[in-house]
């Protein structure tokens, strides 16, 4: 496989990727707009790579220990 092709089958359409992240197209395009997810704009057309995806899904990752769970009194 030669650098072009490989690049080409690395990129993600909007669909593809939010298949791939397991969430509605949608929520994507709602962390597009929000800017919580890097993307590639070529011409009319957005894409997305692997890094890109692997990148958004570690900012959403939580811990045990976060913030939104109830505090005992």
């Amino acid at each position: 496989m030669n650098e072009e092709t490989h690049i080409q089958s690395s990129l993600y359409s909007e669909r593809e990727a939010s298949s791939r992240l397991g969430i509605s197209r949608i929520t994507l395009l709602r962390a597009r707009g929000a800017g919580r997810i890097r993307f590639y704009k070529v011409g009319t057309r957005i894409l997305y790579s692997e890094q890109q995806l692997a990148e958004f899904l570690e900012r959403c990752e939580h811990n045990g220990s976060d913030r939104h769970e109830p505090k005992s009194a």
